[in-house]
């Protein structure tokens, strides 16, 4: 059959609409004649029939719904070109057909081996598997309020690379990746029943075994040990720190990512994944040594094989720079409209369109985009986990089999026993100095520090406001926070603040009455930590609706200004 032939089967069976109105070379609206057509799908355009591609095949471009509504005439959209784009705008009137499997998934590029790719689920509104090619990811940034996929993908991301060998650290707030050791299934939890995962081999837990008793190795011998004992082909370190207070968190991670920066500059580790879930907390806008160590693995990082995983519930409140330079976006469901626009302007190939997109997307769903994706966002909803998905302090050993248990005793004995007893005692010693109670000088020069801090911060708040009145002066149209900056920096700095305020006023009253400034124990430390973490999401709140109110004041202004003139 010719492709003459071909041409027209599939305009009797597949033709879906034609074109009204302008066309460019990228963008076209579209009448459809078809009523089953869902916002996911995607369509074909040909070119002139004297038109071939390199194997002689009629020329053709694939398009998806920017935009889609209904009105009297019937249902329209907006349509743009994923991939190459014609050399001339599109006849009006041309015909709109559904595109098939092969022309979908060619132009995407989500058919490739499963050794050289991440499987990640299948494209919504298609059953077409999404398999992106693992070379192409480099700095992968996951984000998407609580609850809505966002933990459940990092472990689907986790699945795939060590399925492949690729060193992974994870840096666990909660203790809840120890459930990659739990092979998933309804009845996992059934007594009796002990469903180990294919990766429990794999998995190396430090924790504090006093509180997580699921872990392999004390997290005390963590800084006795080389980055190699850390990071190696096939092997998954996963450090949980649940129980700990936050700054001690802090100084863990920013200690042991120095020393697997170091070790990868001097390129004794392979090439490896750092995951860092809830990343705002320890890369945020405050500027500290944890911060600073994570930007250096987010600008220089690759180019020596230590590759980020970024995950944050709030995008709007993590350092500016780390987010500039992923590479690779996961984008969850949204509905804090700073932490959409952020998303939008930071993430690559995503606009303003993809706003109610964003808002929109189910639990589990996804918009993939960045240099792992050919140019085009795909709407993925995430397959299914193979292990387990854990909860905060999932105990693996509910599920792990005696023989299990004490074939991972023995790969602790393989990893200390090959310690000096001064190396076990270096590092036991520096995990002490993190996790002891600080001095009251020590807190006073803290305090210190953070005035100055905080008086800097307010100085430039202050100079940036009187930019906005001097620049307001004489113009006929409100201006907004973000118009006269360009990039947020108003409220960016009163958040700083706040964090930095917060910071200041624990650290003093710790000071003041270290005994009792916090209560102690496993269940007061989650609290302390939940309780850090919503007072951060509360006052990025705040500095939005005190934006809002801002703009709405200076709007009312100008309203009643403008009355004022007409009475006149």
């Amino acid at each position: 059959m010719s492709d003459e032939d071909n041409f027209d089967k599939q305009e009797k069976k597949d033709k879906v609409g034609n074109l009204i109105g302008k066309t460019t070379t990228h963008t076209v609206k579209v009448q459809f004649s078809d009523p089953s057509i869902e916002r996911n799908s995607y369509f074909i355009i040909y070119g002139d029939k004297d038109e071939k591609d390199e194997e002689g095949k009629r020329t053709h471009y694939l398009l998806n719904i920017v935009r889609m509504w209904s009105e009297a005439k019937g249902t329209l959209a907006d349509l743009k070109v994923c991939g190459e784009r014609p050399k001339r705008p599109f006849d009006i009137g041309a015909e709109v057909f559904r595109a098939s499997e092969v022309q979908i998934t060619t132009v995407l590029g989500i058919y490739n081996p499963p050794e050289e790719s991440v499987s990640l689920g299948i494209l919504i509104g298609y059953d077409f598997d999404v398999n992106l090619l693992v070379k192409n990811f480099g700095r992968i940034f996951i984000t998407g309020k609580s609850g809505s996929g966002k933990s459940y993908t990092m472990g689907v991301l986790c699945e795939e690379f060590m399925k492949k060998g690729i060193p992974l650290v994870i840096l666990d707030r909660h203790g809840e990746y120890g459930s990659l050791k739990v092979k998933a299934g309804e009845d996992e939890g059934a007594e009796g029943v002990k469903e180990e995962s294919e990766f429990v081999n794999s998995i190396i837990e430090y924790s504090d075994l006093s509180v997580n008793k699921g872990g392999d190795i004390d997290v005390e011998y963590l800084f006795s040990l080389d980055a190699t004992d850390i990071v190696a082909p096939n092997l998954c370190s996963i450090v949980n720190m649940r129980g700990m207070d936050l700054n001690v968190q802090e100084m863990i991670a920013g200690k042991l990512l120095k020393k697997l920066y170091q070790a990868s500059t001097g390129r004794r580790i392979a090439p490896f994944y750092l995951l860092l879930d809830e990343a705002h907390l320890f890369a945020g806008k405050k500027q500290s040594e944890t911060c600073e160590i994570v930007k250096l693995f987010s600008q220089e990082g690759r180019k020596f094989g230590a590759n980020l995983i970024i995950g944050t519930q709030r995008p709007q409140l993590l350092d500016t720079t780390i987010r500039a330079q992923a590479g690779s976006w996961i984008v969850h469901n949204l509905t804090d409209i700073r932490d959409i626009d952020v998303t939008i302007s930071s993430a690559e190939d995503l606009t303003r369109s993809n706003k109610n997109d964003i808002q929109g997307l189910e639990k589990g769903e996804s918009i993939l985009c960045g240099e792992a994706i050919k140019g085009i966002p795909l709407f993925v909803k995430i397959r299914k986990r193979t292990t387990a998905h854990g909860g905060v302090g999932f105990n693996p050993l509910d599920y792990l089999s005696r023989n299990t248990v004490q074939e991972l005793q023995k790969r602790k004995q393989q990893i200390l026993g090959g310690k000096s007893a001064n190396e076990l005692e270096t590092g036991k010693s520096i995990f002490e100095e993190i996790t002891a109670p600080k001095t009251s000088g020590d807190y006073l020069e803290q305090i210190a520090l953070l005035k100055v801090r905080i008086k800097e911060l307010e100085d430039e708040v202050g100079m940036l406001k009187e930019k906005f009145l001097d620049v307001d002066k004489g113009r006929d149209t409100p201006l907004s926070i973000e118009n006269i900056t360009g990039d947020d920096a108003i409220e960016d700095l009163q958040t700083e603040i706040k964090v930095w305020k917060e910071k200041y006023n624990y650290l003093k009253e710790r000071m003041d009455n270290p005994e009792s400034a916090f209560p102690s124990g496993e269940g007061s430390n989650e609290l302390i930590l939940e309780l850090q973490n919503r007072a951060i999401e509360l006052d990025a709140q705040v500095q939005k609706y005190r934006s809002q109110y801002t703009d709405a004041l200076l709007l009312a202004e100008k309203a009643i200004n403008e009355l004022k003139k007409r009475k006149k």
